[in-house]
């Protein structure tokens, strides 16, 4: 083929290809350029928007402050829980109620206080409202041991006083009794001492049966729990308000053979109380621990003869 004739094919291919590149350019650009054009309209609205929401959710109407708090709390927790409890030094002074994981930082905040057993909920109240739900922890009893006065709750937790109405027909008595206490735990710790749960075990006892209201019980001595005691000694002594002993046995804590349970002793104690009266006010110690109880009266001063 001449050489003429194949520079003639190649240049018409050329123009050709020139050609429908011209006609897609003439196509394309106004698609790229409405594109381009588009594109920047919606990321501006994106970021128009986004700047709005931002400064709504800044204002003050969805603003919640913990020192607004307002908490419901039960008769046995006195003012000083409902003050200390808004001035966390772990919460913020403000939170927004759009914040990320609101709920989930205040639920912690509160769920590593001592006197907060359990925090049940919290939840969003819009606009400027958080919904607070815990359960508290509530002594079951007060644990004396000389001057010393604690309080602790069903588990055995020591909790600390200053928060609670230590007048409080709820637990303030019977009280627990010792002068052989274990080392106090920290707040919020449970008490490993087996004098303290022993007691608190029988006070739930008692309180559940009404038998502390009907022989004046106002103390429950612990002091020598598990102590193998060899003298004969009982391990737990019921204290009642006209200074009578009743002598109650060991703990079921103490694994001790042939021991009655308590709802045997107890039927021991009402079978007295049968002869002597709930009050036992003539009874020096009445005592429980076996089959058959036993008791000793006061010795009356008429009684009492002096020796020659």
């Amino acid at each position: 083929m001449p050489l003429m004739m194949q520079f003639s094919i190649l240049s018409a291919f050329v123009s050709a290809f020139s050609g429908k590149i011209h006609v897609i350019k003439r196509t394309l650009y106004p698609f790229f350029f409405r594109f381009v054009v588009s594109s920047c309209i919606i990321i501006f609205m994106i970021w128009g928007i986004q700047k709005i929401w931002y400064s709504l959710i800044e204002l003050s109407i969805f603003q919640v402050s913990p020192a607004t708090f307002s908490f419901h709390t039960p008769s046995w927790m006195n003012d000083h829980f409902t003050d200390d409890i808004k001035h966390l030094v772990a919460l913020n002074d403000q939170y927004g109620m759009y914040e990320d994981n609101l709920t989930k930082k205040i639920a912690e905040i509160y769920g590593r206080l001592v006197l907060v057993k359990n925090v049940e909920s919290v939840k969003r109240v819009f606009p400027n409202k958080l919904a607070i739900k815990f359960v508290l922890r509530k002594p079951i009893a007060i644990v004396k041991s000389r001057n010393n006065l604690y309080l602790v709750d069903h588990e055995g937790v020591l909790l600390p006083k200053e928060y609670y109405t230590l007048k409080n027909t709820e637990y303030d008595s019977p009280y627990i009794q010792s002068n052989k206490l274990a080392r106090l735990p920290l707040y919020g710790k449970e008490w490993d001492d087996k004098g303290v749960k022993a007691g608190i075990a029988l006070v739930k006892f008692l309180r559940a049966n009404n038998i502390h209201n009907i022989f004046k019980i106002v103390s429950v001595d612990v002091s020598n729990v598990c102590k193998r005691n060899s003298a004969g000694q009982s391990d737990i002594v019921l204290w009642t308000e006209n200074n009578t002993q009743i002598r109650w046995g060991c703990s079921p804590l103490c694994n001790e053979q042939n021991e009655l349970s308590d709802e045997e002793k107890l039927q021991n104690l009402l079978s007295i109380a049968k002869t002597e009266g709930t009050n036992l006010r003539l009874m020096e110690y009445v005592d429980v621990r076996w089959k058959k109880p036993l008791g000793k009266r006061w010795v009356k001063s008429n009684d009492i003869t002096e020796e020659p």
